[in-house]
Order: C-alpha cells, then sequence, then structure tokens
C-alpha cells in the first residue's frame, strides 16, 4: 500500500501540518482494523459525534454514529465476510483519500436485493476531513452499476448492447420519453 503526507517539512507550520497528517493517516489506518473486525462499537469511537457519511452512488448521507453503524450493520450482515483494503492514502493537512476495495459474498439482503450468494468485489475512493484526529466526513464513491450487474440486478453490457437488450430498452425508455413530453 501507497501512503503519501504531501505536506513537506520546512518551517514550523509545515511541521504542524506533518504531525497533523501523519496522526490522521494512523487513525485512518487503525479503523481498517476495526472494519474487518466487523467492530463497530471501536470504529465509532474514531469518528467525530457529528460524522457525516456521503454514499454518493445510494446519494445518501449518514448523519451521527447511530446512522453509520445502522449502515454499517447492514452492510455487515449482508456480506458477513465483508473485507476492507486500501491500496493507497494520502494525507494533506486535515483531509485523508483513499483508495480502496471491499469484498465480501452476498449472504444477506441489501438495499433492497435480496441474498444472491454471489461475490462482490467493489473498488473506491474516499474523501475524508478529519477533526481532532476523528473522522468528521467521509464522501465515498463506487460503481454502483457494476454491483448491480455483479449481483445479477443489471444485466451485462453484452445483454444491453444485444439486439434483443436494445429492443427491451426501447420499450422501457419510448413510454417514459412520452410521458414527459406531456
Amino acid at each position: 500500500m501507497n501512503v503519501w503526507s504531501l505536506t513537506e517539512t520546512g518551517d514550523a507550520a509545515e511541521r504542524a501540518d506533518s504531525a497533523t497528517e501523519a496522526r490522521n493517516l494512523e487513525v485512518v489506518a487503525e479503523a481498517v482494523t476495526y472494519w474487518n473486525a466487523h467492530d463497530l462499537d471501536t470504529l465509532l469511537t474514531l469518528y467525530d459525534p457529528e460524522i457525516q457519511w456521503f454514499n454518493a452512488p445510494l446519494e445518501q448521507t449518514y448523519r451521527g454514529h447511530e446512522e453509520v453503524r445502522t449502515f454499517l450493520s447492514a452492510l455487515i450482515t449482508a456480506f458477513p465476510d465483508l473485507v476492507f483494503t486500501v491500496d493507497s492514502r494520502f494525507a494533506r493537512g486535515a483531509e485523508v483519500s483513499e483508495q480502496w476495495s471491499i469484498e465480501g459474498t452476498h449472504l444477506g439482503s441489501f438495499i433492497g436485493v435480496p441474498p444472491t450468494g454471489r461475490r462482490l468485489r467493489l473498488q473506491g475512493i474516499s474523501s475524508i476531513v478529519m477533526r481532532d484526529g476523528k473522522f468528521l466526513r467521509d464522501d465515498f464513491y463506487f460503481d454502483s452499476m457494476s454491483a448491480m450487474r455483479v449481483l445479477g440486478v443489471m444485466p451485462s453490457l453484452d445483454a444491453v448492447q444485444s439486439p434483443f437488450g436494445r429492443l427491451l430498452l426501447n420499450m422501457i425508455v419510448r413510454p417514459q420519453r412520452l410521458l414527459r413530453r406531456r
């Protein structure tokens, strides 16, 4: 895994930023241990009480420990063998960015999708803001369409681009366009 602090050591202000970045990188790295142990109680101690998690693909924001706990509990229940891996991480002042992946087997209902038994691996990125050594904001992004394809909820691109797939899409899209014209 690559880990970078973008502040060069120099004057006192830069050294202070560097110390903050090192602490933030350490806390964010520590969080992965609790993620993988599915230890939500300890994980949430690393989160500021005013945490805001923005889940871009699901267009949802989870505010505070309880909303984050509710989301993570549902995720871990649906993917009980979930593992979180970080490929790279860097910090600049109070901000930390990560490139990550999660992997697990879909064994429980999640966001309305019944268990499929399929293995899912998602790659994503997080943009994190820290305050006093705790997560204050975490905006994360991943390709939800790929996830839906792996889970069998959406057809593959090959299927959509086939003659039958194009016909089916036209049957779905055309009536919607006609309704919007009214």
